[in-house]
């Protein structure tokens, strides 16, 4: 490692904690570090650094650096690929962690624990008077200048990097470059007698334990968004994240089809946790995904969305169960005044442990909201009877791609046989989160009576959640463990065999918008025996299943519901016209027509809908969401 690094000093910290108003935008400049490898290497992270969202500028040399007048560097291993916005996320870290020098983060698909060296040793940001410090103009680049840098700024400054937990290297370098830098750099940090964990500083993403009492004056670094030609609008999603579940397998499904209709789409989520269910899915088409909370300190994340909004030059704002939102929704349409915003109501369900019910809220944000959509038709009739606005609120159901989601042939005699079905058993499924309002318990309690009463049944369980295994210890209690089969959670290519081996859906959740997983099951042939709330009774009609009656948690209910089910013919009859009821009235280029729709009418209205608050108001509500997620971490781990 060069010596330069190892000896000198890190500058004194910036002593306040705003950052200056930008007079420009300018590229931010990029070390590109080259390795003894392929060349395709270097094409590779090039490739992946003209793909990023803001504009970047290969700096050739430590020479080159005493003319850079740009406050953050990024320093880059040639052969890793990074994540789209991945150059932007780091400059915003260290914008709003002034006393932090440097940042890394995560690697995609490998746990943080085990990736925090390689990854300081592929990318690192770190600021332009740092870096001037630490390399001479005379130094030569080479595979470890990146780690030796953050191991220049641990030695004088005394703290680590920063670390973002949110992928933002895509695809590492081979392990054969990546390896004998590992070794150089442990050797250095033990003549330094420091360990490995030293060189990162996890406490600079943690959660507060302070109460959030303002949101942070903030104000956005100097960088030069691209932004690609759009046909249709610039459309920000603001969404809770990408959980397992039929909430993320809609957005997943929606927005690249929001794509294809000539959108140009910005993802934002909102929550704490880290989850990514299902989200390349929208990274393949709409890249430009971001993640605040694991950029910036709380009371900076609404500043970043008014970010994302500004440099994109955002028509729109499409809200999709998301509280904090919702709560932003004064300071931003303050702000933007031109923006239309569209919240999107997925369930009644009141989520007791944090939001309450997104129903209510969505009536209560009304006044900030150009246009308002929701999974059904039951739904939209229960928010207008609450006092939203009848010629703004539409239905939009989740619907289905039924091109896709089709069954192929005979009931899929492998899976069958792999789950201990002969082509006579009756195959029910469960699938979707495996949580409390769900109830799985009364799926496991229908297979065991039907058991016991002589049939031939088994039962699939497919998803995670809190309660897979009390499903399992259910099954063991009931003696039926052999006969309940927990698959756990499947991609969307496996899902779909595993609907197509089986017969009957049955889904006794409490409470549901309409479960996207019921589209699923009804176009690939699967019989529904489902609770009888929100919508669904939209899609089961007569001939097509059975609806139960929700009120009692009643496993008899969904026998009875069953029964029918039981004779062969009876299945058959039934499967089809569930199969065809879907098709003709559900198939998912209806809702990206209703979606759309509802964008050009809320942008044609946005202007005279606009109710705005006080500006202390509405940053008071954004401070109050952004308290709201932090208190319901903090609870969530210390339990």
């Amino acid at each position: 490692m060069p010596s330069s690094v190892m000896t000198s000093s890190v500058g004194a910290q910036p002593a306040v904690s705003r950052v200056e108003h930008p007079i420009a935008t300018a590229p931010v400049p990029v070390l590109l570090l080259d390795t003894p490898t392929a060349p395709s290497a270097r094409a590779r992270t090039l490739a992946s650094l003209r793909a990023q969202t803001v504009s970047v500028a290969l700096c050739a040399s430590p020479s080159a650096l005493v003319a850079e007048d740009q406050p953050i560097l990024i320093v880059v291993l040639a052969g890793a690929v990074l994540d789209a916005t991945a150059c932007e996320r780091a400059v915003w870290f260290l914008a709003t962690h002034p006393a932090v020098q440097c940042v890394t983060g995560a690697i995609a698909q490998v746990p943080d624990a085990e990736a925090m060296l390689p990854c300081a040793a592929q990318f690192v940001a770190v600021r332009t008077a740092a870096a001037q410090a630490l390399l001479a103009p005379g130094d030569a680049l080479h595979a470890a200048t990146a780690i030796a840098l953050v191991i220049g700024v641990r030695r004088g400054s005394g703290r680590g990097a920063g670390w973002i937990s949110e992928p933002m290297i895509r695809t590492p370098a081979i392990d054969t470059v990546v390896a004998p830098i590992l070794t150089d750099a442990r050797a250095a940090l033990q003549s330094l007698e420091l360990a490995d964990a030293a060189l990162i500083d996890l406490a600079t993403s943690g959660v507060p334990v302070h109460p959030q009492q303002r949101l942070m004056p903030v104000r956005a670094p100097a960088l030069d968004v691209r932004l690609a030609p759009v046909k249709g609008m610039r459309v920000l999603v603001l969404v809770q994240g990408f959980p397992m579940g039929g909430y993320t397998a809609f957005n997943a499904d929606l927005l690249p089809r929001l794509a294809a209709a000539g959108h140009a789409i910005t993802t934002c989520t909102t929550e704490w946790w880290r989850s990514d269910w299902r989200l390349d899915q929208v990274r393949a088409t709409s890249p430009d995904i971001h993640h605040p909370h694991a950029v910036v300190p709380p009371a900076a994340v609404p500043a970043y969305i008014d970010w994302l909004i500004s440099s994109r030059r955002i028509d729109l704002v499409f809200l999709s169960h998301t509280m904090l939102g919702l709560h932003c929704l004064p300071f931003l349409r303050a702000r933007h005044p031109g923006v239309a915003f569209v919240d999107y109501v997925h369930t009644d369900w009141f989520e007791a442990g944090m939001y309450g019910s997104y129903a209510t809220m969505a009536l209560q944000w009304e006044s900030q909201l150009d246009a308002q959509l929701a999974t059904s038709h039951a739904l939209v009739e229960q928010l207008v009877r609450q006092g939203c606005a009848a010629d703004a609120v539409s239905a939009a159901h989740i619907g289905i791609d039924t091109a896709l989601w089709r069954h192929t042939g005979p009931r899929h005699a492998a899976v069958r046989t792999s789950i201990g079905a002969s082509a006579t058993t009756l195959v029910l499924l469960f699938a979707g989160r495996v949580s409390p309002e769900k109830r799985p318990h009364l799926a496991v309690d229908v297979t065991a009576q039907l058991l016991a009463e002589g049939h031939d049944v088994v039962l699939v369980v497919a998803g995670g959640g809190p309660l897979v295994q009390a499903t399992h210890e259910r099954g063991v209690t009931l003696g039926i463990e052999t006969r309940v089969k927990i698959l756990g959670e499947l991609d969307e290519h496996t899902l779909r065999h595993v609907y197509a081996a089986c017969d009957v859906f049955l889904a006794p959740s409490e409470i549901e918008g309409i479960a996207r997983s019921l589209y699923e099951a009804m176009a690939m042939g699967c019989i529904p025996v489902v609770s009888d709330v929100g919508g669904q009774r939209e899609l089961v009609v007569p001939g097509t299943g059975s609806l139960v009656n929700a009120v009692h948690d009643d496993a008899a209910l969904y026998l009875e519901g069953v029964r029918p089910f039981l004779d062969v013919t009876a299945r058959a009859k039934a499967s089809a016209a569930a199969r065809a009821h879907v098709a003709a009235r559900f198939d998912t280029t209806t809702t990206v027509q209703t979606v759309c729709e509802a964008f050009a009418r809320a942008h044609a209205r946005r202007a005279a809908r606009q109710a705005v608050l006080p500006s202390a108001i509405a940053e008071e509500l954004a401070v109050s969401a952004v308290e709201l997620i932090r208190r319901h971490v903090l609870r969530s781990l210390r339990h």
